[in-house]
C-alpha cells in the first residue's frame, strides 16, 4: 500500500517573515502621507467654517437688513480687542435696530448670532484689526475695505507650516462681501 502523506497546512517562519517585512515598508511610505492628509483636512476645515461664517454674517445682515459685524474671540463671550489672530474663535452679531454704526465691538444690547470656538491645530491670521461688519445690502463697511485671512497648520513646537505638503488657505473678501478662497502660495509667510 502506498503511503500518501497529507499536506500540512500553515505558514513557514520565513514566509512570515517577508510578509512582516512588505508590510512595514508599505506603512513607513504611508504613515507620513496619511499624516500630512490629517494635516490639510484641518485646515481646510478651519477656513471653510471661517468662510462659512462670512456667508452666513452676510446673509445675516440681507435677511436682517441690520449690519452684523464679526469679531475674534478668546472666550466665545467677548471680542478679542485690536486682534489679529482668529483661531482662538470667533462671535457674529448684529446690532440694535436704527445702529448706523458698525465695526465694534461685542457689547450689552447687540444680537449675539453665532459663537465660534478654538481651531484647535490651525492658526487663523486676520491682514487687518479692525472688526469686519456687513451692510443691509451684503457689501462690506467700510465699503472702500477688503478683508484677507490667512489659515496655516501649526505645528507641536508652535511653528505655523505653509509647504507644498500642507498648504495654506487664503480668504479674501472684497467690498461687495463676496468671499473667495485661494490657496496660499508654499513659503509665504502665514501672517503678512
Amino acid at each position: 500500500m502506498a503511503c500518501t502523506s497529507k499536506a500540512t497546512r500553515g505558514f513557514t517562519l520565513v514566509e512570515l517573515m517577508v510578509t512582516l517585512s512588505v508590510m512595514a515598508v508599505l506603512l513607513a511610505i504611508a504613515v507620513p502621507s496619511f499624516r500630512d492628509t490629517i494635516r490639510r483636512n484641518r485646515v481646510t476645515s478651519a477656513s471653510n467654517a471661517l468662510l462659512a461664517t462670512l456667508n452666513y454674517a452676510r446673509s445675516e445682515a440681507i435677511d436682517r437688513g441690520q449690519l452684523v459685524t464679526l469679531c475674534p474671540s478668546a472666550d466665545a463671550a467677548n471680542c478679542t480687542s485690536g486682534g489679529t489672530s482668529w483661531g482662538a474663535g470667533w462671535l457674529v452679531y448684529s446690532y440694535p435696530a436704527g445702529a448706523t454704526s458698525s465695526n465694534a465691538a461685542y457689547a450689552t444690547g447687540n444680537l449675539l448670532l453665532r459663537a465660534a470656538t478654538a481651531q484647535n491645530g490651525v492658526s487663523i491670521w486676520a491682514a487687518q484689526s479692525t472688526y469686519p461688519s456687513f451692510g443691509l445690502q451684503g457689501q462690506l463697511k467700510p465699503s472702500d475695505s477688503t478683508l484677507r485671512y490667512i489659515t496655516c497648520f501649526i505645528d507641536s513646537s508652535g511653528t505655523t507650516i505653509n509647504s507644498t505638503a500642507i498648504p495654506g488657505v487664503e480668504l479674501d473678501v472684497n467690498s461687495s462681501g463676496t468671499v473667495t478662497s485661494k490657496p496660499l502660495t508654499a513659503g509665504t509667510s502665514c501672517s503678512s
